[in-house]
This record gives C-alpha cells, structure tokens and sequence, in this order.
C-alpha cells in the first residue's frame, strides 16, 4: 500500500466513515458532491497539489488514487 493510498483512505474514512477498498465506487463509500467538494479542498492541502475538472471523470477510489499520484509527480518533477 503506498502512502498516497493510505493518507487518502484515511481521509476519506475521517470524511464518511467507510474505510475504502481500491475497486469502491465513489457512491459505496459514500462520497456524493458536497463530500466530493469537501474532500476535494483537504486531498490539495495534504497533497500540496491543485485539483482539475479532470477528477470528475474518477469513478472509483483506485482511480482518484492513480489521480492523486499522477499529480503529485507532475509536481515533484517541476521542482
């Protein structure tokens, strides 16, 4: 489990309190717009990266973790 992964279940359990499993949909663990936008603000604050209209297209946690590392590498690489 990488720590990307681990930090954003932790998140995401803190914000609905499901502990999500890599192929939960957005809706199993229990994530409906305002979550979506409130977790959208802490995942930029613990991640140090800048969310895109893009991640409406995640349809699962597997996916938003992909995401999430896409982004934070982008970032890393730009340093």
């Amino acid at each position: 489990m990488s720590q990307i992964h681990s930090e954003l279940a932790t998140l995401i359990e803190a914000k609905t309190g499901v502990l999500p499993q890599l192929d939960d949909t957005l809706d199993v663990m229990m994530i409906d717009s305002l979550a979506m936008a409130e977790l959208t603000v802490d995942i930029e604050k613990v991640f140090d990266i800048r969310i895109d209209d893009d991640v409406l297209d995640v349809q699962n946690f597997q996916g938003l973790v992909s995401y999430i590392e896409g982004k934070t590498t982008k970032s890393a690489g730009q340093d």
